[in-house]
């Protein structure tokens, strides 16, 4: 459970603007968010407000930016309603700036810092409790569809249904047998998030091997907006055929091994 101070979160966020260059304070909350990591006490949601407590202390830090260390670092303006956080050190190189924005365009030079720092938010992450909270996820999605896919089939294909993942381990390349009303297997993978249908999620390898060998026969279950407490969410399907063709893959890792004669 965190709860961060304004000063731990201060010096994240000078690294932050600094890398990007530009940001705008919603953009700072979000990537903050992201990096931090947040949890607990300052997840707690604002009376009249629609933000947490770990956002009220970014919205804090901001406003006594004149007494803090941020004035050093970055300048402060307002577009509107919206403020606007810009690192001095683009300020102070004017000339490179304006030689860019001739030859670019306008904001090249804030625009090209923010695209190179896009993919590379580095996260305070407390690995073995995000494990450990992602397999309790996972396991709490894969009993909600289990028990889902048992009373949809009723009691003779139902008694059929096995929660593989459980009782033969992680390597089969999906987690629920199942069939469908007709009596046809079907091979589910079982995804879930407390998010919204369209938060990304993880695939190993081996799963996608899996769909691509199986087609229509395999399917991402895909348990969205889960609530923990109640054990309920919401479910969308879609077949391996048709996840392959319509959902954007992209390869995160790299399995690392010494070239031969090396």
């Amino acid at each position: 459970m965190s709860f961060y101070t304004e000063q731990e979160i201060m010096e994240v966020a000078i690294k932050v603007v600094e890398e990007y260059g530009e940001l705008n304070t919603t953009e700072l909350k979000e990537i903050l968010n992201d990096i931090m990591q947040p949890s607990g006490e300052d997840l707690i949601i604002n009376l009249n407000r629609n933000d947490s407590k770990f956002d009220q202390k970014v919205r804090n830090m901001i406003s006594h930016r004149d007494t803090n260390d941020l004035y050093k670092y970055f300048n402060y303006s307002k577009v509107g309603r919206v403020g606007i956080l810009t690192s001095k050190s683009i300020v102070k190189n004017e000339g490179t700036i304006k030689e860019t924005t001739e030859k670019y365009g306008q904001d090249s030079q804030n625009n090209t810092r923010k695209e190179k720092k896009k993919a590379f938010n580095a996260r305070k992450v407390d690995f073995e409790e995000v494990n450990k909270r992602n397999r309790e996820l996972g396991e709490l999605g894969e009993l909600f569809v289990l028990n889902y896919e048992i009373k949809k089939l009723g009691k003779n294909l139902g008694s059929k249904v096995r929660h593989v993942a459980k009782d033969d381990g992680d390597g089969a390349g999906y987690d629920i047998l199942s069939y469908t009303e007709e009596g046809q297997v079907r091979f589910l993978e079982v995804k879930t998030t407390t998010g919204s249908l369209k938060t990304p999620f993880y695939l190993s390898e081996n799963e996608r091997l899996f769909l691509e060998t199986y087609g229509d026969e395999a399917e991402i279950v895909r348990v969205y907006n889960f609530n923990r407490e109640e054990k309920t969410g919401e479910i969308y399907r879609i077949s391996g055929s048709e996840f392959l063709r319509i959902i954007n893959l992209q390869a995160i890792g790299y399995k690392a091994s010494f070239k031969e004669n090396n």
